[in-house]
């Protein structure tokens, strides 16, 4: 009989392991990619956070690891992982969460390996989970600590597209209108850096690649070796960063408008349906404007809290309360 590929135990256990992490993560209507051939990189899993159907464009990174039976310490356990890899994790742009799953248990485990330190001049740090903290019993625990993150570090940067795609239009007037040898007003150098930042958020939070990009500071020194000058871009450089990036930002906004399809019409959703809608006019055509009551509006609750945390920083002057209850 000729020979046949045999699969190591070992790597049953993480397929295992990968799916059982998948079925709780899609329970929880979130969405779940695997990262194919990503695995030796410290990363296996993408997964978007999905939140009553709003645009959020809120997604992590995860790398899972599976045992077949683990065995806890006072209810604890640990994982070894590359220094390296721990490296990776804490210079990625993006959250990464560690899952361990028991294949025997089908339960599954969870931390944030960056809230954990290696010691100095180590090879390898041993992450530490908790028996209490698994999934799906702590989905709530993991969420606030996910939806935290998000808002301190990115915000929402897909509901801000419509107000990034007025400079984009600037630039792309800006392109081959000046001398090549002249340098962007100081105004324009500005918006070309915002909307680079811009750019390279939107893509990912949209899952999309950003390693073809070079970072802003190399298009600076391209500009400053070739111009001899190393203050505002020249427009030579300049055109050449525009023409290299339109098409990163057009694919970026086209896999947002197949997003949008779907959303559902309310308050927060509002201005980047309203950017897609009138997108797909034609010039000369009535420009339409959606507008989706919420609730909050005439709520009394919202009102009062609002009220209260300006009133607590000293800054209030109009009482949103009042306003609510004389309509």
């Amino acid at each position: 009989m000729d020979k046949l590929p045999h699969i190591e135990d070992t790597s049953q256990t993480g397929l295992r392991a990968v799916t059982r992490t998948q079925a709780i993560i899609e329970d929880h209507k979130w969405l779940f990619r695997r990262q194919d051939g990503q695995t030796d990189f410290g990363v296996d899993v993408e997964i978007e956070m999905v939140e009553k159907n709003l645009v959020t464009g809120r997604i992590f990174k995860g790398q899972v690891k599976g045992q077949d039976g683990i065995e806890w310490k006072n209810g604890k356990t640990s994982v070894q992982v590359k220094v390296t890899t721990y490296n990776m994790w804490k210079n990625m742009p993006l959250p990464v969460l560690a899952f361990l799953c028991d294949v025997k248990t089908q339960r599954v485990y969870w931390n944030l390996p960056i809230s954990q330190t290696p010691r100095h001049d180590a090879d390898s740090i041993y992450l530490k989970f908790e028996e209490q903290q698994s999934i799906p019993e702590t989905f709530d625990v993991l969420e606030k600590l996910l939806q935290t993150w998000f808002l301190t570090f990115t915000g929402n940067i897909l509901r801000e597209v419509p107000y990034f795609h007025r400079i984009f239009t600037r630039l792309e007037e800006l392109a081959g209108w000046g001398d090549p040898w002249s340098k962007l007003n100081e105004d324009d150098d500005d918006r070309c850096r915002l909307f680079y930042h811009h750019l390279m958020e939107l893509r990912l939070s949209l899952g999309l690649s950003c390693e073809h990009l070079p970072s802003i500071d190399e298009w600076y020194l391209r500009s400053s070796i070739f111009w001899h000058d190393d203050g505002a871009l020249f427009y030579g450089t300049f055109e050449e960063l525009f023409n290299y990036i339109k098409p990163d930002y057009e694919e970026a906004v086209q896999a947002l408008r197949k997003r949008v399809k779907h959303v559902e019409r309310r308050f927060e959703n509002q201005q980047i349906i309203t950017f897609f809608a009138n997108g797909d006019n034609e010039p000369g055509t009535t420009r339409i404007s959606y507008v989706y009551l919420d609730k909050r509006a005439s709520s009394s609750e919202f009102a009062q809290a609002f009220d209260e945390k300006l009133e607590r920083r000293n800054v209030l002057k109009y009482r949103l309360a009042e306003a609510i209850n004389r309509t």
